[in-house]
């Protein structure tokens, strides 16, 4: 029996392995946690007390400046919580090996976040997220771009630390606590070239770029290639990495953000020379991307070599696109969110029996829900699609 670095890496290279591999790039299951004892159900104050605690230390004079500056220093010079992080991770992976994935990704930066008062943090991409409670569970949805001009990009961008210490730190204790042989640990950055580019100044100003200033807005996106180029050579310098996951929201649900024409122009260059990087050191590049992607799949596979979720809410057929494209890139996904949602479990189950029996014959193909796992869905629509998939998925 293959182990799941062996079954994850010949379904890449697209051959039968032993059983199809189940893939989750993010989990938040809590009613699954709180179900198995692993944590407790949050109050029912839960929320408000989050906003209290926050407007309570926003409003003492100085603690945001020195906090920013405490976590820049543990991030740089993170020995002191080296000791801490074995037992965090071994916390955080528990719930997926219990759930037998065999692959996940593991986010390594960009570090250090810096807090905004009054209730937001910014990346060092200068991309603003909201800090928010919503039934009792941390939320940080995109809250704008911090570039109002190019003025603010050029210095802010300095900020970005190819080195990335956390990051390394983290994979490294991640390596120990969890074998790639009993959970296939893939690093990666949740952030990329466009959505990066796009948020760190908010759609408007990016769509003005866009037509109107397109050297410049190449000059960004060459920064930010550069950035991963770097941080994905480290990683390969240091680590015996097999593949190297990069998040980017290329689409909406009916159709990419950018026109086929431009996202060849400005970003599909700065991505092949990412991937063609990748490929002389023997890694596989995995993409993720919400949307309709159909009008760019074709540039797409011209440097990813496994594509994660083809969205059914998307109107994608992944069956039909197994059949066209399905010897050129791996295939992950796609079990609709909305249906492990509303369920019913019949249809789930069944949903998930088709895809084995289409996508997995020939390789080349890991099941996974068509996005990530998340608190709407209930508990037991979740382990039905896992039940079934346990059931159905050797070859």
């Amino acid at each position: 029996m293959m182990n799941c670095r062996e079954r994850v890496l010949t379904t890449l290279d697209h051959d039968e392995p032993d059983k199809v591999p189940y893939w989750e790039h993010l989990i938040s299951a809590p009613t699954l946690t709180i179900r198995l004892g692993w944590r407790k159900p949050p109050k029912p104050d839960a929320d408000e007390r989050f906003v209290n605690l926050l407007e309570t230390v926003t409003n003492i004079k100085g603690v945001p400046s020195i906090g920013n500056k405490l976590m820049a220093g543990i991030f740089k010079y993170n020995k002191m919580i080296a000791p801490f992080l074995g037992p965090f991770l071994k916390n955080y992976l528990k719930l997926h090996k219990y759930l037998k994935i065999d692959v996940t990704s593991l986010p390594l930066g960009p570090f250090p976040y810096e807090f905004v008062p009054p209730n937001k943090f910014v990346s060092p991409f200068g991309v603003l997220y909201g800090i928010k409670s919503v039934g009792g569970y941390f939320s940080t949805p995109y809250a704008g771009g911090l570039f109002k001009n190019k003025e603010d990009y050029e210095e802010y961008t300095k900020k970005l630390d190819c080195a990335e210490p956390m990051g390394m730190l983290l994979f490294r204790k991640v390596l120990k606590t969890s074998p790639p042989e009993e959970l296939f640990l893939v690093p990666g950055i949740y952030t990329g070239l466009f959505d990066t580019t796009w948020q760190c100044f908010g759609i408007k100003y990016f769509s003005h770029l866009l037509v109107k200033d397109k050297s410049f807005l190449k000059k960004v996106i060459h920064d930010r290639e550069l950035y991963y180029r770097e941080v994905i050579k480290r990683f390969m310098d240091e680590f015996p990495i097999d593949a190297f996951f990069i998040g980017d929201d290329l689409a909406f649900g009916t159709r990419p953000f950018v026109s086929p024409r431009q996202f060849n122009e400005f970003f599909l260059p700065s991505y092949k020379r990412i991937s063609n990087m990748m490929h002389k050191r023997g890694v596989k590049l995995i993409i993720h991307t919400d949307g309709n992607i159909l009008p760019i799949v074709d540039s797409l596979i011209e440097f990813a070599d496994a594509i994660h979720p083809w969205q059914a809410s998307a109107h994608i057929d992944i069956v039909k696109v197994k059949k066209q494209y399905g010897d050129k890139v791996t295939l992950i996904g796609n079990v609709p969110v909305k249906l492990l949602i509303d369920g019913p479990r019949s249809e789930i189950a069944d949903y998930v029996k088709n895809l084995l029996q289409t996508c997995a014959p020939g390789g080349g193909y890991m099941l996974s829900s068509g996005n990530s796992i998340i608190p709407a869905m209930p508990w037991q629509n979740y382990i039905t699609m896992l039940s079934t998939f346990w059931k159905h998925r050797n070859y």
